[in-house]
């Protein structure tokens, strides 16, 4: 049994509290033991609207939170691209190298699930169709997208409708969405309208920030839509 935490970001333990425990009830299907470290932040927002000292203080509070974990994983592909990728320039010499080593020990969730021994044993089954979105920092940084699309594939009675224009950014990219609303919501409707051409009400993400961002929009413009995380899907699947 794989003793592992689980690090559940900010935003989803203020917005979707409940896709911790889907993510969770996965990891303990497959045999691990998981202990979860609820709603710290990874430093993102600060860091992409150029506060650096910010960013680093509160991804310390994250690291500390952390200490002592061997493997954490992590339901968001942007999350964990932050700690991976962004967080250990923050320090210089050799805490750096010491901070970039402890980042090595985070995961994304779908990442950890995909390689996991014991994924091929688990007796996934889910009627219906899907569309999947990966977010830019899971597809372009942490190359998730084909372990996400398999996982899908795995489960059993699950038609997977790929999007046409799957590799374009659904508009919301953080603080973008605040400091150019326009272009922001312009690229949600261009993402939905890819959505709705697949002929699903279901859209499937590794990552509860574009899902929040499309989710709105589609209320917005009246667009039937339902946004399930991967580890939600995953968790029905189990059901």
């Amino acid at each position: 049994m794989a003793k592992v935490a689980l690090f559940v970001p900010c935003y989803m333990a203020a917005l979707r509290p409940d896709d911790g425990g889907h993510a969770r009830r996965v990891l303990e299907r497959l045999g691990d033991e998981v202990q979860t470290i609820l709603g710290p932040c990874c430093g993102q927002p600060a860091f992409n609207s150029g506060y650096r000292s910010e960013a680093k203080s509160v991804g310390r509070a994250l690291l500390r939170a952390a200490r002592g974990h061997e493997t954490i994983v992590v339901p968001s592909g942007s999350c964990a691209s932050m700690v991976k990728h962004y967080l250990p320039g923050l320090w210089a010499g050799p805490r750096g190298a010491s901070i970039e080593h402890m980042s090595e020990r985070f995961v994304e969730f779908g990442a950890y699930v995909a390689a996991h021994p014991n994924v091929a044993a688990l007796p996934l089954r889910l009627p219906g169709a899907v569309t999947y979105h990966d977010s830019c920092h899971g597809r372009r940084e942490l190359g998730l997208t084909e372990g996400a699309v398999g996982l899908l594939e795995q489960v059993e009675g699950l038609d997977v409708r790929r999007l046409a224009y799957e590799d374009e950014c659904c508009g919301f990219g953080g603080t973008f969405t605040v400091k150019e609303p326009e272009v922001s919501v312009a690229m949600a409707r261009a993402k939905l309208e890819d959505v709705a051409s697949r002929g699903v009400r279901v859209l499937v993400s590794g990552d509860l920030s574009c899902l929040a961002h499309l989710e709105a929009t589609a209320r917005a413009t009246d667009q039937s839509l339902e946004t399930w995380t991967l580890a939600e899907l995953l968790d029905r699947a189990l059901a």
